[in-house]
């Protein structure tokens, strides 16, 4: 602990002391209703504070005007009613000892008209964003002046809310950034034009809420260090606003990122992914402190996701608080366990990003691999005992069944864990070799090293069947074993190989390769990437209208990106329907789905991903054996309930599946499959 011990030092802002370094950045994760703070967004941010974090700034993007649409799941702070549920949220932090601000947003162009109160989006200029899709009106002298007293009116509900201090947005090409930005702002009055005339909107929003909160309350504003963007503010530009800003006596701290989210590329540079190395943003915060001289306190979040970076960052002069916001939604208890030395208990983020391409599609953030995050009300972040051990026998060492595992013997249970392969980690060993997603195995190591502090029977290279499962007189058997892959339905399937074949290098790669996908996941812009970074000439055809249907965003952008630069050919309302051997190669007839027209495309290699299917030959063979005869009360489960069914009452224990191996899905479905059956089993 001792080499971390300037992240336990307190920081003085005003007259706010906060009792670490430990930063949550202002974020919004979709868990308002209607505008309006739920008892599961208190309970998120709670937990955090009780995890030991020093501040949390909740509250991300909380709209300040009629016309802000709440896409993202945002707070309604244009309204008297968010006061008394700030107050809530507010003692909820302060409980625990942690301080907490609310960060306030107009979104500008980067809202939807039709959405809550449909009227229109507002930009100093009419200049479409690619993310929203929308044309703002121009705003005129009056919608200035509205728009600076919405946001006095705003940041007073949050100071009557007792919290403990505000942040201004000015980031991710919101309304502040888009009058600073020359190419977002083609004014030409006193708001447009030199940037001294861009910089005036924010300076009189900021004088505004000054006056009105006084001199005794804590103000910062979010910006970025380089807008990273053709035609936008430089870093130089950035670096003259920060001292502008810092220089007028109005902010006491600036919390700087990188670049903007005006498109998926950008989206994947300001949110980023694995895609982009720990800490790459760090230099653009240093920038700014040495800039500003200790004008204003320093924040920065941007994959900072372990304590020895964070700790450089605070010792090297680039920052005053290190902001680790993912890292405390894959574990709240971060700075807690890391007091406590408890390191290897802290489940590490891995930069998957499904916590931030949910959010910004306007759905509740949940990270990948800790489901307990956000649903604290029924999954607690910390494993309860069990009343009664039990003997619980798991087939399958992908995530799934490790999570299952660990959970069970944290509840005290005795844990057995087959697995076919020598090594744990199931699917997950796959997606780590697909070039840039290499950093997720960090998941499997961390599950596969808490099987050997929980003492967890591991049995490698042990295909389990029934009579292996039985011998061991089990309570319950979780049923882990995954999907196998679907390569699809079209003529000459046995033809075509699997994303699995070509990334565990069972099938090599050359020549023109065709994949059909009709899964539209990370798994064939990963295989594609992988195959072309081979030097294959790759050619996708996909049914759906647009490719990586379910990707998100930061992750879209950094697969489209690499996908482009290997040359990779995308073809949407189309698919494989036949595949022919033709001398040494194949013809592969493809469809539109629409005009039903068919071509044929000579290829060397075919590669089918329709997800996968059931691997559940163990689960059919115990059902019958089974207390449950494998049936599932689903409201219980959703509910992370006991399991109460008996249909058999011979059975001499309960039989579930989880994951793939009951329905091909994603890994937070796995996790969670595993977590509601274990919790309280």
């Amino acid at each position: 602990m001792a080499a971390y011990d300037v992240l336990f030092q307190p920081l003085q802002i005003r007259n706010l002391t906060i009792r670490n370094r430990f930063l949550s950045t202002s974020h919004e994760p979709g868990y308002v209703l209607a505008g309006d703070i739920t008892d599961r967004y208190v309970a998120y941010q709670a937990e955090k504070a009780k995890g030991g974090i020093g501040l949390t700034q909740f509250g991300g993007a909380t709209a300040v005007s009629a016309e802000n649409s709440f896409y993202y799941g945002q707070i309604n702070g244009s309204v008297d009613k968010v006061i008394p549920q700030f107050r809530r949220m507010a003692a909820a932090i302060h409980q625990h000892g942690a301080h907490c601000t609310v960060q306030l947003t107009h979104g500008g162009r980067r809202e939807r008209w039709d959405l809550t109160n449909w009227l229109p989006t507002f930009s100093p200029s009419p200049l479409r964003e690619i993310i929203h899709g929308t044309f703002p009106a121009t705003m005129e002298d009056h919608d200035i002046k509205r728009t600076i007293e919405n946001y006095a009116a705003a940041a007073t509900r949050v100071r009557e809310g007792d919290v403990d201090g505000v942040e201004i947005s000015c980031q991710a090409g919101t309304l502040i950034e888009q009058f600073w930005s020359p190419a977002m702002n083609h004014r030409t009055d006193g708001y447009g034009g030199p940037l001294s005339n861009r910089m005036r909107f924010g300076l009189d929003i900021l004088a505004a809420v000054r006056r009105r909160l006084g001199d005794d309350y804590v103000i910062g504003i979010r910006m970025p260090g380089d807008e990273m963007l053709k035609g936008g503010l430089t870093q130089e530009d950035c670096l003259t606003i920060a001292s502008t800003y810092a220089g007028s006596g109005l902010i006491d701290f600036i919390s700087v990122v990188g670049g903007q989210a005006s498109d998926y590329k950008s989206e994947a540079r300001i949110w980023p992914t694995m895609w982009v190395p720990s800490a790459a943003r760090l230099p653009l915060a240093k920038a700014i402190r040495d800039e500003v001289q200790g004008k204003v306190k320093i924040f920065h979040a941007t994959r900072i996701t372990d304590a020895a970076t964070a700790e450089h960052a605070l010792k090297s002069g680039a920052v005053d608080m290190v902001g680790m916001t993912r890292v405390f939604i894959a574990d709240p208890h971060y700075a807690n366990k890391l007091k406590a030395g408890e390191e290897e208990n802290i489940r590490p983020c891995v930069g998957v990003g499904y916590c931030v391409d949910r959010a910004i599609r306007g759905i509740d953030a949940l990270c990948a691999h800790n489901v307990a995050t956000s649903r604290e009300a029924t999954i607690p972040q910390n494993v309860a005992p069990a009343a009664v051990k039990k003997k619980v026998v798991i087939v399958g060492g992908g995530p799934a069944g490790m999570e299952a595992a660990r959970v069970s013997a944290r509840r005290g249970h005795e844990v057995v864990l087959f697995e076919a392969g020598e090594q744990l980690g199931g699917q997950l060993l796959l997606a780590a070799r697909a070039t840039w997603r290499r950093e997720i195995s960090g998941i499997t190591a961390w599950l596969a090293r808490q099987m050997e502090i929980l003492n967890v029977d591991v049995r490698l290279n042990t295909f389990a069947e029934a009579d292996e499962v039985l011998a061991e007189t089990p309570d319950a058997v979780i049923i882990a074993t995954g999907g196998l892959p679907n390569l699809g339905r079209f003529e000459g399937v046995d033809l075509a190989v699997s994303a699995w074949d070509v990334l565990s290098g069972q099938t090599s790669v050359g020549g023109v390769v065709l994949i059909a996908d009709e899964n539209g996941t990370a798994s064939v812009a990963s295989t594609a990437e992988f195959a072309a970074a081979k030097g294959a000439c790759v050619h996708i055809v996909t049914p759906d209208r647009e490719f990586g249907r379910e990707i998100g965003g930061t992750n879209l952008g950094a697969h489209m990106t690499e996908l482009y630069k290997h040359d990779v050919a995308i073809e949407t309302d189309s698919r494989l329907v036949a595949l022919r051997r033709e001398g040494n190669g194949l013809i592969a007839t493809v469809e539109n789905t629409y005009s039903e027209k068919r071509r044929e495309i000579p290829v060397d290699l075919v590669i089918g991903d329709n997800g996968t299917l059931p691997n559940d030959d163990v689960y059919t063979a115990l059902k019958p054996l089974s207390r449950n005869l494998g049936e599932v009360d689903l409201r219980a489960l959703a509910d992370a309930r006991e399991q109460t069914i008996v249909n058999n009452g011979e059975g001499r224990f309960v039989l579930y599946k989880v994951g793939d191996a009951w329905s091909s899905r994603n890994l937070h479905a796995a996790m969670l499959d595993a977590a509601r059956l274990t919790h309280p089993l």
